[in-house]
């Protein structure tokens, strides 16, 4: 007879990592669109270094959406890996392992 099958908690803790992932990458997507604008705006800053400043801005907050959506797909992939159920013992060493007892 087959064990029952129960919840995974790590597929459940990936869950939840996934939504903040999701909730950070899209606060960084939005951080320095405000700054960016008003640079762009040529009303609080002008001349060479004014635009090379807000070049590498524009970048780097790029670059930051760019990692941060890399975590995100980290994320998605494992929890594609991980059953979604499982027997109570893979339960029982999941939960130990996520809590630091292996």
């Amino acid at each position: 007879m087959a064990e029952p099958m129960v919840p995974n908690p790590r597929h459940a803790e990936l869950q939840r990592l996934l939504v903040e992932a999701e909730d950070r990458a899209h606060e960084i997507r939005q951080a320095y669109q405000r700054a960016s604008g008003a640079m762009r705006s040529g009303k609080v800053w002008t001349g060479p270094t004014a635009a090379r400043w807000t070049t590498e801005l524009e970048d780097r907050h790029q670059r930051l959406g760019r990692l941060a959506q890399r975590v995100v797909d980290a994320v998605e992939e494992e929890l594609r890996r991980t059953p979604p159920l499982v027997t109570e013992a893979q339960a029982n060493a999941a939960r130990r392992e996520m809590a630091g007892r292996t």
